[in-house]
């Protein structure tokens, strides 16, 4: 009896949901003469709401003509309504696609399981056990010791980051033998027999630097980590099944004589190795401010490309960990891509080729970063020049996006 009623309720919701349902349509334009595999769309809550006054942020279906798409609705303030629409399209080159958004439809989407995931892990160092959890915050701005591999993670199958819960907040890399997630099962630090199993591992030491993409303040000779702060929190907003977001957020950042309170979402979809970066500031910087970011130099040997116009690559082989007699070498890529409009010129200090950035007083800009491994069984790309071209297309398609038109 009781399962009965728990179909009856569950039909009467389904029932509602398809009554109240709402369809609108936006078009999606590719900008570039090249055709795109898998290119992501985002869709804010306002953009819906422009066809529909009365969404609120519930269930959103997405077809492009008969077909249902896989879509993921994202909610970034923590208000229980969705504030991004989600969703991945094929496209021919200059192509423009009428898609179809049905508002208040809760039927489930078509969505593959297993292309993305993401983790913060609390350690307990009484009984050795890890927790996991959605968010952390220190009023220290410091828990790298008290969280399991040191801060928030996340993966597609062809790459892993992490970003340390510390004043580095730096993005590190998992580099991987074959398209698979396994950060579930090896928590960043593969067994053994994980990595006799094929899996891979960590392959970049990033000590104090910038790693790959990662935002720092700027004194004009050197770049600076994120401190002193007031308090520092790590939060998992969104782990699939299409992306995962991940956000680092400090308030009161005492900086160039100014309490700042910014925000690093990190936004990564399947299929994907490149990260977009969305910085949030609370309040705009004051016209004169520079942050940084960029590429770490990597110590064995480093070859490097800028191409003075907001993209900076490195190819190079360095050991991973200090522990150099069980672990050896590892061969990587690590590039950033920075729009015209914020990018402020190139750098180096004594650990990184640095690209600097300048909001102008803009309370929130964007930029990209991504990494590629030697080790990756199915990428042909195993030179520098390889890289480097492939970065420059990189940047072609992570710059521009695909356009969301909104027409009532």
């Amino acid at each position: 009896m009781k399962t009965s009623k728990l179909l009856v309720a569950a039909a009467m919701l389904l029932f509602s949901s398809l009554l109240s349902a709402k369809e609108v349509v936006i078009t999606v334009k590719n900008p570039l003469n090249t055709a795109r595999v898998g290119a992501p769309v985002a869709v804010s809550a306002a953009q819906i709401r422009a066809l529909d006054a009365s969404y609120s942020g519930g269930p959103v279906a997405v077809y492009a003509g008969s077909t249902r798409l896989c879509a993921q609705l994202d909610d970034f303030d923590g208000d229980d309504r969705a504030d991004e629409l989600a969703f991945l399209l094929d496209m021919k080159a200059g192509e423009a696609k009428k898609i179809r958004l049905v508002t208040g439809d809760a039927t489930a989407a078509p969505c593959a399981a297993g292309r993305v995931h993401a983790q913060l892990l609390l350690r307990n160092k009484d009984n050795n056990t890890i927790t996991p959890v959605l968010s952390a915050e220190s009023p220290t701005g410091n828990l790298y010791n008290s969280l399991h591999h040191h801060g928030p993670a996340w993966e597609t199958g062809l790459i892993a980051y992490r970003a340390y819960f510390d004043a580095k907040q730096t993005i590190d890399v998992y580099g991987k033998r074959r398209q698979q997630l396994e950060l579930d099962a090896s928590k960043w630090y593969p067994t053994d027999e994980q990595l006799e199993q094929g899996f891979g591992d960590d392959i970049l030491l990033v000590s104090g630097s910038v790693g790959v993409g990662t935002l720092k303040g700027w004194d004009g000779s050197k770049a600076l980590h994120i401190a002193p702060v007031g308090s520092r929190e790590a939060r998992i907003i969104a782990a699939g099944p299409l992306r995962t977001v991940v956000e680092m957020a400090v308030q009161r950042w005492m900086y160039m004589g100014d309490s700042l309170d910014v925000t690093c979402r990190y936004v990564t979809y399947a299929g994907r190795r490149d990260v977009e970066v969305r910085v949030i500031c609370a309040k705009p910087p004051a016209q004169n401010i520079l942050f940084c970011t960029g590429v770490q130099k990597i110590q064995k040997s480093t070859e490097f490309f800028s191409d003075s116009a907001g993209l900076a690559c490195v190819w190079g082989t360095g050991f991973p960990v200090n522990d150099t007699v069980k672990y050896g070498l590892q061969t990587v890529g690590l590039a950033v891509a920075i729009p015209a409009a914020t990018y402020h010129g190139d750098a180096t200090d004594r650990s990184n080729h640095l690209t600097l950035l300048a909001p102008k007083g803009v309370q929130e800009f964007t930029y990209h970063f991504w990494a590629a491994s030697e080790k990756e069984e199915w990428w042909p790309l195993k030179t520098a020049k390889a890289f480097f071209d492939f970065s420059a297309s990189e940047k072609q398609l992570a710059l521009n996006p695909l356009v969301v038109e909104v027409r009532e």
